[in-house]
């Protein structure tokens, strides 16, 4: 099965008009859906749209509505699988005094724990990490 995993910037840049990248993110989205059997996302994510669209003055209908068509199309993973060992790996990074995202960590195991092929984000610190999955930007997708 070919499942891409999106990253929170990339869904809100979907749902904000507002942002810099909203028409290069529909664009990618209608590509990745004809490529892609599976969208995926975490239910972390969902925390992190709410609050900065809720903080961006975007209306809880909207928002909700942008959860059910979520519910509808994407399989949004937990962390419960994934905790104990993203732990681990922060710890032994922090022990060898190198820095690590923590919230990119979690989401990077959570799609390689769910078989996902491919991550989708805008993040430059996550496109330049040879993970074992194929990292892609909005540009990659156009």
């Amino acid at each position: 099965m070919n499942k891409i995993f999106f990253d929170a910037n990339i869904l809100l840049d979907i749902l904000l008009p507002g942002r810099v990248n909203h028409s290069k993110a529909i664009k990618a989205y209608e590509n990745i859906c004809d490529r892609y059997d599976i969208l995926a996302t975490s239910e972390n994510i969902l925390t992190t749209i709410e609050y900065i669209a809720n903080k961006h003055g975007t209306s809880c209908e909207t928002i909700g509505q942008f959860f059910i068509s979520m519910q509808e199309n994407f399989e949004i993973y937990s962390f419960a699988d994934i905790l104990s060992d993203s732990l681990d790996i922060y710890r032994q990074v922090c022990k060898e005094n190198k820095k690590i995202d923590f919230e990119d960590l979690l989401q990077l195991q959570c799609a390689i724990n769910n078989s996902c092929t491919a991550f989708i984000t805008q993040d430059r610190g996550i496109q330049l990490q040879d993970l074992g999955i194929d990292i892609f930007s909005l540009d990659d997708m156009i």
